[in-house]
């Protein structure tokens, strides 16, 4: 048998595939590793869970099982093995080789059943507990006994694997490895873009970034905002090791959002036959000088009547957070001193979190088309 190396790198964000828990073939039982198995969050006091299954798509009953798979011994310390079937009439017993990185298991029936049969499905668990120097990185498959080490195993050594059948005669014991790999636990969150708490802002590509240190960020994802203004992200990410953040880069613009009644609104409060809302305090003031004056409503009518696709000094969207949204919706004074919004925007850090709604404000759109 083979031990494929596939490792699980310092950025893998693979989402965890297809279960894969059946015998290949039909020409013996088989134990079967799965595709791949979620690592328990490092530092989290619990253990990453490996199931093995057993599957015989034949009819010749199997009345016992030997045989022995390899660990990473060095991300992992010493497992515990349990059988995870029904059948209580049982010996079962475990070797645990920490130095190897291998376990060696024997499972026999001792009822009184003439017709037992192993049963389809899990039929053992093993628990594998983090040791203390682990934080991410590498961690290599599962594999069973006679399959290639892709590392040296020091001392490795080799175990023959069977089944019995009712005679009490050995019989080939499949080992098939679907993958045996590892992937982080899965993280998923979604991101709400709003114009105004009713009018959600679409197709805003929003990225999915991570960080060990909070200095260095790598982009995971990226998605774009849905028609209800929604980009939504699962990833395999351990919080308990990572920063997440997202990220929406500077220069979206907005030109849809724009029309000659937003300049015309920005005379307006210029000339004080208007007073401003509190988000006009921004929308209104594209140019981002001083206070509103005639000039953001040149600003506007000259891209207007031009056909610029964005402003030359100013960006076109400023994002908040919905607390900063809240205050500058409620607010009957300009806010933009103390919440002056991002045209590049970086989230706080989101672990632990699953959802929440950011806001963005177009400059120039003084009556609230939104993006859209």
């Amino acid at each position: 048998m083979k031990k494929i190396l596939l490792v699980l790198s310092m950025f893998l964000v693979v989402i965890t595939g297809f279960a894969q828990q059946v015998a290949p073939d039909n020409t013996k039982p088989y134990l079967v590793f799965d595709a791949s198995y979620n690592l328990a969050p490092v530092a989290s006091g619990t253990n990453t869970q490996v199931a093995i299954y057993y599957s015989n798509l034949n009819s010749t009953a199997t009345k016992a099982v030997q045989f022995r798979f390899w660990y990473d011994n060095t991300v992992f310390d010493a497992p515990t093995v349990t059988y995870t079937g029904t059948e209580a009439n049982n010996l079962f017993n475990t070797k645990v080789d920490t130095i190897q990185g291998s376990v060696t298991v024997t499972w026999v029936y001792t009822g009184p059943n003439a017709n037992f049969n192993i049963e389809n499905g899990s039929i053992f668990n093993v628990a594998l507990p983090f040791k203390p120097t682990y934080t991410n990185g590498a961690v290599q498959p599962m594999a069973f006994t006679g399959q290639t080490q892709s590392i040296a195993v020091t001392g490795q050594t080799q175990f023959s694997a069977y089944g019995t059948l009712a005679s009490g005669i050995d019989t080939a014991l499949g080992l098939q490895n679907y993958g045996g790999t590892f992937t982080e636990p899965a993280f998923s969150y979604a991101a709400t873009f709003l114009n105004s708490p009713n009018n959600p802002s679409t197709d805003i590509p929003v990225i999915l970034q991570k960080s060990s240190d909070g200095t260095a960020w790598t982009d995971v994802a990226t998605a774009n905002t849905d028609p209800n203004g929604v980009a939504n992200f699962t990833a395999n990410l351990d919080e308990n090791y990572w920063q997440i953040r997202v990220k929406v880069a500077s220069g979206i613009t907005a030109p849809g959002a724009l029309a000659a009644a937003d300049a015309d609104m920005i005379a307006q409060i210029a000339t004080g036959l208007q007073i401003p809302t509190g988000t006009q305090f921004y929308t209104a003031n594209p140019n981002q000088v001083n206070e509103i004056t005639i000039s953001d409503s040149y600003t506007v009518f000259s891209r207007l009547a031009q056909g610029l696709p964005a402003y030359a000094n100013t960006p076109d969207i400023l994002f908040f957070t919905e607390d900063q949204y809240n205050t500058i919706a409620t607010a009957t004074t300009d806010q933009s001193g103390t919440i002056p919004g991002q045209s590049t925007f970086l989230s706080a850090n989101i672990n632990k979190t699953r959802a929440a709604n950011y806001y963005l404000l177009v400059l120039g759109d003084a009556n609230g088309t939104g993006h859209n």
